[in-house]
């Protein structure tokens, strides 16, 4: 299994329904994206990608499609990544190593 990403996606402000209806068909046939889904709130799509080395180049093939205003990347990061050293304790109890 490789990156994980979320990307939140604001679409331009005159874009046609059916073209953020084909828009999200390219993107499902993209094949590091796992899914889109159109949303509703100050972006207009969540995606979620997974990429074998970097996500970074996938949120670079998206930004530059007709239409998309803004990309925001939320990368997902495993407990003990995210968590500061001193919290890695309770997670090494719950989750304990190898037998």
């Amino acid at each position: 299994m490789g990156l994980r990403a979320y990307f939140l996606v604001t679409l331009g402000d005159h874009m046609e329904q059916h073209k953020s209806i084909d828009m999200v068909r390219q993107l499902e046939e993209m094949p590091e994206v796992d899914f889109v889904d159109p949303v509703i709130g100050r972006r207009d799509m969540v995606i979620m990608v997974v990429a074998p080395v970097t996500v970074q180049a996938t949120a670079n093939k998206i930004r530059a499609r007709e239409g998309i205003k803004d990309l925001e990347v939320l990368r997902v990061v495993s407990m003990l990544e995210h968590h500061h050293p001193s919290k890695r304790e309770p997670v090494r109890v719950l989750v304990p190593s190898s037998v």
